[in-house]
């Protein structure tokens, strides 16, 4: 009987995390850019097998966090890199605006525009399903963005780096 009730519960929760990922490919979960997409110069940055990793960021808070976000992605920020910042439902419109005009204030991120912050946030429940759901729906985002990176790395706003990409301490 205990066989029944864990393949019984394997089940469901697959079914629910595919509900999930479907309402919301319905509902219009988006990535509104914070930046302008027109870039003041062309790339030098190369991608591929000779070439160093690109990896996707990204990087989740809630409310009073906005700070802390910004903190973190300019720790971790590489020209190479693709970034998705996401604020939950629990924070206000305002400080997502708050937070979208800060990351727009940084040269560097505005003239790769390789930073996007979620303009429609996910209700998440940090513990629970709708986390994974959320993490699914930003590397589906990214994908869609730019899928030139190579490796997916989630980072919510209490992580902080040791050592940057280039291998220097912080």
């Amino acid at each position: 009987m205990a066989a029944e009730k864990k393949w019984l519960f394997t089940l469901f929760s697959v079914a629910f995390v595919s509900l999930l990922i479907f309402l919301s490919a319905i509902s219009g979960f988006n990535a509104s850019s914070a930046f302008s997409s027109t870039r003041a110069f062309p790339s030098p940055i190369h991608y591929g097998v000779p070439h160093p990793p690109a990896f996707a960021y990204y990087i989740s808070g809630g409310r009073g966090q906005k700070d802390r976000i910004l903190r973190l992605l300019l720790a971790v920020y590489h020209p190479r890199n693709r970034y998705l910042v996401h604020l939950g439902s629990d924070a206000s419109n305002g400080e997502r605006n708050q937070l979208a005009a800060a990351v727009r204030a940084v040269p560097a991120i505005r003239a790769f525009g390789n930073v996007d912050v979620v303009g429609k946030p996910d209700p998440v429940t940090y513990m629970g399903s709708s986390n994974i759901a959320a993490i699914l729906r930003a590397a589906a985002i990214l994908l869609r963005v730019d899928g030139g990176w190579d490796w997916f790395i989630t980072l919510s706003a209490m992580d902080y780096p040791l050592l940057t990409q280039d291998g220097k301490h912080l």
